[in-house]
């Protein structure tokens, strides 16, 4: 009896081990063969607020191409490749929007994401129209969250979001009523009233590991793809979950709008959910429904079901390039007549838009071009020129000559070694700029006394990497080399400083 036992426990032991060492050798593969979900096992997810550490260079791997881009975070914590200083904020309309991963749209280079090509409509110039406003569009989007959380990321800006929004828009997604559940943020009490609740950040051995795992992942888009074939609905909400929904977006509204801000909620092109539809008319909360927009512009949207739509991704069932450009197109009307703006014409917002994102080609040329990406992407531009934007490294004056030797020219900063290797770009490059005004700072830095504009140097044939001054007078730049993780710098590999006269170079 007791040798059947054993053997039978020495079989099941090998059975385990097995899979285990399957599970690792898989887990293994999945890693190198399609590295796709490291930026989810990576992630660190914490149920409160999600306030990002500005500065961090998370990286991302398209669903469709497998090409890789880099996702910048700015001076705000914002996936967005600009910093935003108080003096831009305080100068322009500000038009925040809140989401999940629909709206921070981490699939796609930065500049795809509707909020880009928005922002650039909108400072389209306007013939026969009053005094130019300049507009800025902030993407407070975050992967994962609910309405809880766009909430408190709202109200953690402060009065008038921090930065002084003036229209505030929920991009709402049919997951974020289970994730308003899931998460416990907030929970209604015997009255019906919100309550918040205790934050649980952290979480057990067992959600850790498995969060860890790429091919937990994999496992969850198996899972969702053969329930979106199946014509399983993947999200539906208990009965709790709505009026929950209600309270927050009652509370939503009312925070945006007692900050002298407007409120509005933006339906995708592929939700559609009368009873949210229901409470959102009841709470007088104004609505932007892409799914119509969408559809007078392409008539077939409303006869495709989203798996075969060509406005998702082909492995990924969020909205791809083509859905963000149209949003963006739908976006700019509405905000149009909100703003009382001169209408472009069909023709002059499609004309807008090539050379948007003509600029984003992979050799974009001309000053045009330099100037939209000197917008949207300053902080990609300080590692990979402009074709015809640059000057050459050695027609400037050097500034700094260490490790590397650092040139000033026309705005830009050269970082030349000649015989470089890879290695040398390696690592972290630092650049302090402190204003002759303060009022130049973002709000983050003004305890600081300088602008941190550190970024990640990619040597072109040269062995140069670049670097874009602020366009404010400047007292002096630091500049040089770090080691450091999230925890801050462990190491300075070299560095130099240099004072300007009368804030000019």
């Amino acid at each position: 009896m007791k040798s059947k036992l054993a053997g039978a426990l020495a079989n099941a032991a090998l059975v385990l081990a097995s899979c285990l060492a399957v599970l690792l050798l898989g887990e293994a593969v999945l890693r190198v063969v399609h590295p796709k979900y490291e930026h989810l096992a990576q992630a660190t997810w914490d149920m409160d607020v999600f306030l990002r550490d500005p500065g961090r260079r998370p990286t991302r791997w398209h669903p469709d191409t497998g090409e890789q881009h880099a996702q910048f975070l700015n001076n705000l914590g914002l996936r967005q490749h600009r910093n935003f200083t108080v003096a831009d904020l305080e100068s322009a309309v500000n038009i925040g929007f809140f989401g999940d991963s629909f709206t921070e749209n981490t699939t796609m280079a930065v500049q795809f994401s509707f909020t880009e090509p928005l922002d650039y409509l909108l400072n389209v110039e306007r013939e026969g129209g009053e005094a130019q406003l300049s507009f800025n569009v902030l993407n407070y989007g975050h992967d994962g969250w609910g309405t809880a959380q766009s909430l408190l990321r709202y109200e953690a800006l402060g009065q008038k979001g921090g930065g002084g929004l003036d229209h505030v828009f929920y991009v709402l997604i049919d997951n974020d009523l289970n994730e308003n559940i899931k998460h416990g943020l907030f929970r209604l009490n015997d009255r019906g009233q919100l309550e918040r609740a205790a934050a649980e950040n952290g979480r057990g051995f067992g959600s850790a590991l498995l969060s860890n795992l790429h091919l937990s992942y994999l496992a969850l888009d198996v899972a969702l793809g053969f329930s979106g074939r199946m014509g399983w609905s993947r999200f539906d909400p208990p009965p709790s979950a709505f009026p929950l929904f209600r309270q927050l977006l009652r509370r939503f509204k009312e925070a945006v709008e007692t900050d002298g801000a407007s409120f509005s909620l933006v339906w995708p092109p592929h939700i559609d959910l009368p009873a949210v539809a229901a409470i959102v008319a009841e709470e007088g909360v104004e609505s932007v429904s892409l799914m119509d927009c969408f559809a007078e512009r392409d008539p077939a949207h409303l006869r495709t079901p989203w798996l075969r739509s060509p406005y998702r991704f082909k492995n990924n069932w969020h909205w791809n390039e083509a859905a963000n450009r149209l949003a963006a197109m739908c976006l700019h009307r509405f905000l149009e007549r909100r703003l009382a703006l001169r209408p472009l014409s069909d023709k002059a917002v499609e004309g807008a838009l090539s050379r948007y994102y003509a600029a984003f080609e992979p050799v974009p040329r001309g000053p045009a071009a330099a100037a939209i990406r000197a917008r949207y992407v300053p902080l990609e531009d300080g590692e990979a020129s402009v074709v015809d934007a640059l000057p050459a490294p050695r027609a400037g004056k050097r500034i700094v000559s260490a490790t590397f030797d650092v040139y000033l020219h026309d705005g830009w900063l050269a970082y030349v070694k000649p015989g470089c290797e890879p290695a040398d770009f390696d690592s972290t490059f630092f650049l302090h700029v402190a204003p002759v005004d303060a009022a130049h700072l973002p709000p983050d830095r003004l305890a600081h006394g300088f602008d941190n504009l550190d970024f990640w140097g990619y040597p072109d044939q040269s062995c140069t990497a670049w670097a874009r001054l602020p366009g404010y007078p400047m007292a002096r730049i630091r500049t040089g080399q770090y080691l450091g993780d999230g925890d801050g710098i462990h190491q300075v590999l070299w560095e130099g400083e240099h004072g300007f006269a009368q804030g000019r170079p």
